[in-house]
């Protein structure tokens, strides 16, 4: 008997909040002669961010399993080199770059034509082998194609890249404390707080919008199944949404391997991400002032401008390609990942080990359950810039040691890499099965 048509037995249990949380889906897996309408739908078909790129990759990877899959997106021009997928893009702005901001406002509460987009591509398509797969809808969707999906008596599963299915901020965070919040989202505790990294009447339309998406989409109680990036993630998530499904299907890059880059030709202790206030990426920079390294600073967002002023010694790449990223992470002795909110599951943890990079992380969130202290990275206290400094200092001051962990974390990211990466996808396809399944 394949591995295909055996069973995947599944590990359940009960959270403390009486959601139900597992590691995987679990049936029979056949070889399907029926493919899939998989609509892969986010607010941009272009790569700005985790969601986007998870998204596009899934996408590919789902297409070349056979499956029709439509790129469905509110914003951005789609790819020109992508055959195998069809794409839809409506051509609007997100509500940050969008010029009316009444406009954005109001499309940020309800975006009624991509709804009504959505909603013409259904009609079109069989709901017995068809999927709504949704990774981001913040930006620019909104909750309304969520509405639209279940008005259709369509399926809809739903990537859970960020918090914004419970939380107004997106992050359980509170800006102007820089701590992690632990209000429960919506209480009278929550909306009376000003927790914005703006100010507070922006605060109040974030909770306008919550109300709307809540009670008027429906999320999170209509996603037939949401998935999250990360155990940790999935409990954080099911504290706060009790009684609903919730699956962990890990990040995994698409990566090419390569070979791994000696010690000699390994220098900078680097930031890579997106430069916001939640990344703590100016507690990176003041633990290199500490340290008496260089700082190196990698990625784009919107606290650029800030710091390239505040901190005019440090080097600052802004945005890179995928392409370009890969070949500096070849040449860092360490990365560095101070955030301040619960990260989810960056994928820059695993594209630093697939290139043999240890990672400094601090000791909350889903980033120190992926690096293992004193073995494929280290941990330091979050928001304690003098003990990350202790740290960058510890791996800058001895290659040796940095370099032997990077070599551990590129051996454990490779050695079973292709097999968890269709394993990935064949775990995506039964959830979806699944899903199909239960609505026959």
């Amino acid at each position: 008997m394949s591995r295909r048509d055996s069973f995947r037995k599944n590990e359940a249990r009960r959270t403390t909040s009486g959601s139900t949380l597992s590691q995987t889906c679990w049936f029979v897996i056949k070889e399907m002669t029926v493919k899939l309408n998989i609509i892969v739908a986010n607010d941009s078909c272009e790569v700005d961010g985790g969601a986007a790129l998870v998204a596009l990759e899934d996408a590919q990877a789902l297409a070349r399993k056979g499956h029709r899959v439509i790129f469905f997106s509110a914003c951005g021009t789609p790819p020109v080199n992508q055959t195998g997928i069809e794409w839809i893009s409506l051509g609007q702005r997100t509500i940050l770059d969008e010029p009316n901001r009444l406009k954005a406002a109001v499309n940020g509460l309800w975006n009624a034509s991509a709804a009504n987009a959505l909603g013409a591509l259904l009609t079109q398509l069989p709901k017995e082998s068809t999927i709504v797969h949704l990774h981001g809808w913040s930006k620019a969707l909104s909750g309304s194609v969520v509405s639209m999906v279940h008005r259709k008596g369509f399926r809809l599963v739903c990537t859970l890249h960020d918090y914004f299915s419970v939380c107004p901020n997106g992050g359980l965070y509170d800006y102007p404390t820089r701590r992690v919040c632990t209000r429960q989202p919506m209480s009278m505790s929550c909306v009376s707080r000003n927790c914005d990294s703006r100010r507070y009447a922006h605060k109040v339309w974030r909770v306008v919008r919550q109300f709307i998406w809540r009670y008027g989409a429906g999320i999170p109680r209509k996603f037939d199944l949401m998935i999250a990036v990360s155990k940790f993630s999935a409990e954080k998530i099911a504290s706060h949404a009790k009684g609903s499904s919730i699956e962990v299907v890990d990040n995994l890059p698409t990566l090419q391997q390569s070979a791994l880059q000696s010690m000699e030709q390994r220098s900078a202790v680097v930031y890579a991400g997106r430069i916001a206030a939640e990344k703590g990426v100016d507690l990176y920079l003041e633990a290199c002032r500490i340290a008496q390294i260089p700082a190196e600073v990698w990625g784009d967002g919107p606290l650029l401008p800030e710091l390239r002023q505040q901190w005019p010694d440090a080097n600052f790449s802004g945005w890179l390609p995928k392409a370009e990223l890969t070949k500096r992470l070849q040449k860092a002795q360490a990365l560095v990942l101070p955030s301040l909110w619960y990260e989810n599951s960056p994928m820059i943890i695993a594209e630093a080990a697939a290139a043999g990079v240890p990672v400094i992380v601090s000791d909350h969130g889903a980033p120190a359950t992926l690096v293992e202290d004193g073995v494929t990275g280290l941990h330091f206290r979050a928001g304690d810039a003098a003990d990350l400094a202790e740290k960058v200092a510890q791996l800058h001051k001895d290659p040796q040691y940095a370099h032997v962990m990077g070599q551990t974390a590129y051996k454990r990211f490779w050695m079973d890499y292709d097999a968890r990466a269709h394993g990935r996808i064949e775990q995506i396809e039964a959830c979806y099965q699944k899903l199909l399944g239960a609505a026959e």
